[in-house]
């Protein structure tokens, strides 16, 4: 290959050579700092599990030093390595009548994290453990969302990357021991009707161009009822409404009705107009 420049005289250059054993070398230094790298962050990140342990294993002896009571809160702040923490201590019957449940936050700058135990014959045994990133969080709440008749902890959050609505709801439903919970549900855009057990929702994706959902709980599964989307073709939008087993890029998309117009039922949900593309209404 041949380099031309302006100005200047043509001298004779010495070109460095990469050997292979130079290249070796690099390679090594670059493994070598990677992973002395990874060893500072798993190093740290042992630390602030240390960190969290103890104060949760703190807050769990000022709990046990209540535990004859039915109800008690306390907050107070410690700080570990100059890192504040929040902690909150609250125990009552904030899932069913039957037995309390105690609840501990932990809430530092890196995560928020929460904490349920059932208050059993004579411990407190944890059945939730919910972690969540602080630019994430929204609020939790306890409700009924699957209509059993039992109060379930939900955590709201909203995504921190993409470009759509992104609101999810991770959902921990009260067993019917009335003590333990099931591992979490997770849905994005989701709104609850505890009354039909259904969750509709929006799925992910540009306004105007995604789809719809509806689930039935089913115990402690959840059944696909059906999705909504725009019919199209290679000039876009039909006007006509797909009713399908999935969504239109599912290996188990398949069209059940067309419609004239989107079903009632969905027109008072959560983002509806984001579905629509109207998202200035």
């Amino acid at each position: 290959m041949t380099f031309f420049s302006c100005g200047q005289p043509n001298k004779k250059k010495n070109v460095a050579v990469i050997t292979n054993a130079t290249l070796q070398t690099n390679l090594g230094k670059n493994e070598k700092e990677r992973l002395e790298q990874r060893k500072k962050i798993e190093e740290q990140g042992n630390s602030d599990s240390l960190r969290l342990d103890k104060i949760l294993q703190d807050a769990l002896k000022i709990a046990n030093q209540n535990f004859g009571k039915d109800s008690f809160i306390e907050k107070y702040e410690v700080s570990t390595d100059s890192i504040p923490v929040n902690v909150e201590i609250t125990l009552d019957y904030y899932f069913t009548k039957a037995n309390p449940h105690l609840i501990i936050r932990r809430n530092d700058p890196g995560a928020i994290h929460i904490d349920i135990y059932s208050k059993c014959d004579n411990r407190f045994e944890k059945v939730v453990s919910h972690e969540q990133w602080p630019m994430t969080y929204v609020n939790d709440t306890i409700r009924d969302i699957n209509g059993d008749g039992l109060n379930n902890f939900v955590v709201n959050w909203y995504g921190a990357n993409g470009c759509c609505l992104k609101a999810f709801s991770n959902v921990y439903l009260l067993r019917q021991d009335k003590k333990a919970f099931s591992e979490n549900f997770e849905f994005i855009n989701p709104t609850f009707s505890p009354k039909e057990k259904i969750v509709r929702g929006v799925c992910y994706g540009h306004p105007g161009e995604t789809e719809m959902y509806k689930y039935k709980w089913n115990g402690e599964k959840v059944d696909t009822l059906e999705y909504v989307s725009y019919e199209k073709n290679e000039k876009g939008k039909t006007g006509k409404i797909i009713i399908s087993t999935d969504s239109p890029y599912s290996d188990k998309f398949k069209k059940l009705k067309v419609l004239n117009s989107v079903p009632t039922e969905y027109k008072t949900i959560e983002g509806y107009n984001w579905f629509t593309g109207n998202v200035d209404e």
